[in-house]
């Protein structure tokens, strides 16, 4: 089957997890583009249902468990067939997980299949090669873009999308009037990351937090409720002057990205929540380096690392530090995300 051939169903599966659902959000338009009367389906794991379940893209969203043994899940792949059931000549499916997950979701029906390239071997190569320093790849955007190349989707220079319940009848992403500060003032600060070695110190959140206040900034702490009890240590050691937003939505956290200039933030989701909603991002990277391609996409950005030939150690984060310095984060002080900070008000700034 040629992919150009009457296409009338295209079935995305990215299951998990929050960043890399929001990452398909550019492919999720640029297909809606170039193929407006097709039924566009997108496939995620329950936990990540919210952010595109208000989406105008998207015809249908698809919420599986994934849950239980191999074999309910490809049980579950069955039910999930049969509800996607079409003529094999207007069926495209686009596995943008590629793993043994997405497998039994996708495979028994006769369908065309497109998978995006998982650059194995160069991760591999960026992590025990380290040569982070003078190549990256691509960003994770544009190779779910290369997985479709073959539809000739046209890249529209876009950025994320993160569609909130209010905002589905508007005309166009109601974020892209964002209009940017001329002074950075009210800074969300995001402690959290679901690895050890992808967050920054306590101390030195509370050292930046106390420092923007002294300066005459509000400082907003964020993060999912699981990181509630970490924001309240970093307030509390801040003494007065923050805020907490600690929601169990993510479209509750992105209103309150919304209400702020920028966010400072480890190498998370929250990054790409941010991204998302056009709010500026200073990013502090310890065991991941932003060549690993999640780095903030399109978007106002600034990067903060501590160069080490230890970095990167994981593509993904790791529990602790394999060689027990963790000086990739311990070497970030908060003067330096305050220059960060700086260089990135100059850039809205300027002309």
């Amino acid at each position: 089957m040629k992919p150009l051939e009457g296409v009338r169903r295209i079935v995305l599966i990215r299951l998990s997890s929050l960043g890399d659902v929001l990452l398909t959000t550019a492919l999720l338009r640029q297909l809606r583009k170039r193929f407006p009367e097709a039924e566009l389906v997108a496939v995620v794991r329950q936990p990540y249902g919210e952010l595109l379940r208000y989406n105008p893209r998207l015809n249908r969203l698809i919420e599986c468990t994934c849950t239980g043994s191999f074999w309910q899940q490809w049980r579950e792949g069955r039910e999930l067939r049969r509800g996607l059931a079409a003529p094999h000549r207007e069926l495209l499916i686009v596995d943008l997980q590629r793993n043994l997950r997405s497998w039994a979701l996708r495979c028994g029906p006769r369908a065309g299949l497109l998978r995006t390239p998982k650059e194995r071997l160069r991760k591999l190569l960026l992590v025990y090669a380290k040569r982070w320093g003078w190549w990256r790849l691509p960003s994770v955007p544009e190779r779910y873009h290369r997985a479709v190349a073959v539809l000739q989707v046209e890249d529209d220079g876009e950025g994320l999308e993160l569609w909130l319940p209010e905002e589905q009848r508007q005309p166009q992403y109601p974020p892209l009037g964002r209009v940017y500060a001329r002074e950075l003032r009210r800074i969300a600060l995001a402690p959290g990351a679901r690895h050890a070695t992808k967050r920054w110190t306590e101390e030195g959140f509370i050292a930046l937090g106390r420092a923007l206040v002294r300066r005459g900034g509000q400082v907003v702490l964020i993060g999912s409720p699981q990181e509630r009890e970490l924001c309240k240590r970093i307030a509390e050691g801040m003494g007065e002057g923050a805020e907490l937003c600690c929601p169990d939505s993510v479209l509750d956290a992105a209103r309150c990205l919304d209400r702020c200039d920028a966010v400072v933030s480890n190498d998370s989701g929250l990054v790409h929540v941010a991204a998302a909603r056009r709010v500026p991002v200073v990013v502090l990277y310890g065991s991941t380096v932003p060549e690993l391609g999640f780095a903030p996409f399109r978007v106002p950005a600034v990067v903060v690392q501590y160069p080490l030939p230890c970095r990167p150690c994981t593509h993904i984060g790791r529990e602790r530090c394999p060689l027990r310095h963790f000086a990739c984060m311990r070497r970030i002080q908060p003067h330096h995300v305050l220059h960060a900070l700086q260089v990135l008000q100059e850039r809205l700034q300027a002309p």
